[in-house]
């Protein structure tokens, strides 16, 4: 980014937006430099996806899998937050859209991040590997024990509800077997596993990868910048709040909250009884 201002770069004779990714004119839409209309019927969504954010049209093989990482993340019930906030929102009156646009808005880093973690972790490691011509496994060990000591999480190990994610395996099956064709360099597969591998030895307990870890490694085996991470995973959790949001308008319920009246779901923590003319005025 330039760090100048819009009307500075157009009195200069750059355009008032400019895009490498679409060409919109009279009768003709480019996407890419490909007519719209050669990719209709022709492309995937997933490969629309990668054109649009990457500018190339992904083979079918790797398609099949980024798409099977967008379904694998697109719904994980009420108790995501994110799924939540759309079914509340549908119950207040507000419009569809705003409902599931309500969800989406809940993604960010501590819901929806750690893939994009994950990611930046994996690149790192392997450049790092790359450009000092380290062993891996030791740029593994350093970056895990440097993590260690500053008390930070490795993204995409550990779930609050599942110990044996059936969406990783399921992945793993789809991954496996292109690595061997290499289709996939498998690299960031490894780097991966290697990471949880250790961090279970260090901690001495089993330690299981989270459906963030290996939906960083596919996308990294397929070349997605980590920076569109939380986006392409708006796209996949997407399709469930869409769901969720139109079921629960359906439904008749009104003004759903995060939780019953029920006072032991909600502990106060405030001052109790105080009262105005005290000496707490100020």
């Amino acid at each position: 980014m330039s760090k100048r201002s819009a009307l500075e770069s157009y009195k200069q004779g750059e355009g008032w937006w400019k895009t490498d990714i679409s060409q919109i004119k009279k009768n003709e839409v480019n996407i890419r430099g490909y007519k719209m209309e050669e990719l209709i019927g022709n492309v995937s969504y997933s490969q629309m996806l990668y054109l649009l954010l990457c500018g190339d049209v992904l083979d079918e093989k790797k398609a099949k899998l980024f798409e099977s990482v967008l379904v694998a993340g697109a719904d994980h019930g009420p108790r995501a937050p994110s799924i939540a906030a759309g079914r509340m929102a549908a119950t207040c009156g507000i419009s569809f859209n705003s409902a599931v646009a309500t969800g989406i808005n809940l993604l960010g880093d501590s819901h929806g991040g750690a893939t994009e973690r994950g990611m930046k972790l994996l690149y790192e490691t392997w450049e790092e590997a790359l450009d000092n011509d380290k062993e891996l496994d030791q740029v593994i060990d350093d970056k895990l024990e440097d993590m260690l000591a500053k008390k930070e999480k490795l993204p995409g190990v550990g779930h609050q509800l599942h110990d044996d994610d059936p969406r990783v395996h399921r992945l793993y099956e789809l991954a496996e077997p292109m690595v061997e064709n290499k289709d996939i360099s498998g690299v960031y597969l490894q780097i991966a596993e290697q990471y949880q591998r250790l961090l279970a030895e260090k901690k001495n307990r089993e330690i299981t990868m989270n459906i963030d870890g290996v939906a960083a490694a596919i996308q990294c085996e397929i070349g997605l910048p980590a920076e569109a991470a939380k986006g392409i995973f708006a796209l996949s959790r997407g399709m469930g709040i869409t769901a969720h949001a139109f079921e629960e308008m359906n439904t008749g319920v009104l003004v759903k909250g995060p939780c019953p009246n029920d006072e032991e779901l909600v502990k106060y923590t405030g001052v109790e009884d105080r009262k105005l003319g005290g000496r707490e005025e100020i």
